[in-house]
């Protein structure tokens, strides 16, 4: 007799379901889908915020100077451009950009599904 124990060969078993994919799971990317959803017009809200802020503040900084006033003026122009339209394109850019990526997942899921449907 040998002295040797011999371990029964164990094969890990894996639900796999024949209708889910194999690379993703759908739950997640849908999470994923309604977090960006979310997320995109939370910071669309914050950046109106910043930008009614940054303009009242404008207004209060101005005490009733014409606007041709401050166009010719340097800072002034700059001072726009900072405050005004930089937070405006930044909020814009991240609102599309997570709108974005919240119709691309769907769409995607969308096509997964419609395909192992018609198998």
């Amino acid at each position: 007799m040998s002295d040797q124990i011999v371990e029964p060969e164990v094969k890990p078993e894996v639900d796999v379901d024949e209708n889910e994919p194999v690379f993703f799971k759908v739950k997640t990317l849908n999470l994923v889908a309604s977090a960006a959803r979310i997320l995109s017009w939370v910071v669309l809200v914050c950046f109106v915020g910043i930008f009614v802020g940054n303009i009242m503040s404008f207004i209060e900084m101005a005490q009733g100077a014409q606007l041709a006033e401050i166009f010719k003026q340097v800072q002034g122009r700059l001072w726009i451009f900072n405050y005004l339209v930089i937070p405006f394109c930044t909020g814009a850019t991240f609102f599309v950009l997570l709108q974005g990526v919240s119709n691309i997942i769907d769409a995607l899921l969308e096509v997964d599904f419609n395909t192992r449907e018609a198998k």
